[in-house]
């Protein structure tokens, strides 16, 4: 029988060399709870200080460029807020088509909102997006209109 360690030894190498391994752990793309959350992507995900009542967390996802997304249900409807990873990255989630943009203030906060057909009446979906302290973020739910701008400046206090 021959030795066959010179063998196996070339074959650990070349393993090791090619990062083959076994020992890398890749890092999950969702988390199921904000500890989770915060643990896995870190402290500067959108967690919002503020909520209206009966919102509750659901879960959170990292796309692959890097936004992460929470979402929290409620009977009313979901509410998705993102950080971006660049200014310039588009908003994941439900898509929201309208023809108008509405410039909202309030809370600190500065943005663009669309609503869905551009019907501005309560429990319509929307999309609001802004910007704070070099950092994008997008939100998408139904709340009313004054709710919209305290839960996004929760976030970024």
């Amino acid at each position: 029988m021959k030795n066959i360690r010179p063998a196996l030894l070339l074959l650990c190498c070349l393993l090791a060399a090619s990062g083959c391994t076994g020992t890398e752990q890749t890092v999950p793309e969702h988390a199921g709870t904000l500890a989770e959350a915060l643990e896995v992507f870190g402290p500067d995900i959108p967690e919002p200080s503020y909520l209206p009542e009966g919102y509750t967390f659901e879960n959170a996802v990292r796309s692959s460029d890097g936004s992460v997304t929470l979402t929290y249900t409620s009977t009313a409807g979901d509410l998705r807020i993102t950080r971006l990873s660049a200014a310039d990255a588009p908003c994941p989630g439900p898509t929201v088509a309208g023809d108008k943009e509405w410039i909202v203030q309030g809370n600190g906060i500065l943005g663009r909102v669309v609503y869905e057909g551009d019907d501005r009446s309560d429990g319509s979906p929307w999309l609001l997006r802004w910007e704070w302290n070099d950092t994008a973020f997008c939100m998408t739910g139904n709340l009313p209109e004054g709710e919209i701008t305290k839960v996004a400046s929760s976030i970024v206090e």
